[in-house]
């Protein structure tokens, strides 16, 4: 999801700002790209810059720049029409997400025990619900919700039946699940050694 205005970050895309010389957004491709699934990147500028990544772009189907839920819901369309049950949203600035997240995803859904709506994450309890596994059941009322004036991704989540992948970092480690919003933090991440699991 790389279709916000990155205000905070002098209007640059953050998809494209680098870390130790890597774009975000190429880090998080290079990740999700190992399952071999179909990988769409949603955007509604720069989209020359974002074609040369070889993926399909989907643009939101709502105007006006209405946030992340927006991104969502062009996301579940997508992935209703490759005729796909569930669709994985990834934020353009959170690279070091662990690689694990997909193994833990899928084992939720092959557990015939559990009833749920989405997948998400949870690090050190902080709840992250735009890294979530959507179900496409959603898409009709995530249509209905935007165009009725929702805009906050934890509103919409309030109500639905979520499973959480539950991670722990120490206080001496950044949490991998951090975004980053300003060239500060950049500078903060590129002093910080990786650890194990997010080295390129």
């Amino acid at each position: 999801m790389a279709g916000g205005k990155s205000s905070r970050m002098n209007h640059e895309n953050k998809a494209f700002v680098k870390i130790n010389k890597h774009t975000l957004i190429s880090r998080i491709i290079k990740k999700i790209s190992n399952n071999n699934l179909p990988v769409a990147i949603n955007a509604n500028e720069n989209l020359d810059k974002f074609s040369k990544f070889g993926l399909e772009i989907i643009k939101d189907k709502f105007n006006d720049h209405l946030g992340p839920l927006s991104g969502i819901h062009s996301a579940l369309n997508w992935a209703k029409n490759l005729k796909y049950k569930w669709v994985f949203t990834f934020p353009c600035d959170v690279p070091f997400f662990p690689n694990d997240i997909f193994l833990k995803a899928n084992n939720l859904l092959d557990d015939k025990n559990k009833n749920f709506d989405l997948i998400s994450v949870t690090s050190n309890l902080k709840t992250h619900n735009i890294i979530s596994l959507w179900n496409i059941n959603l898409l009709e009322d995530l249509q209905i919700k935007i165009s009725s004036g929702m805009r906050k991704v934890d509103q919409f989540t309030s109500n639905l039946k979520i499973e959480y992948i539950n991670y722990n970092f120490k206080k001496n480690e950044i949490d991998p699940f951090f975004n980053i919003n300003s060239e500060n933090e950049i500078k903060k991440l590129e002093n910080y050694k990786l650890n194990s699991i997010n080295k390129d």
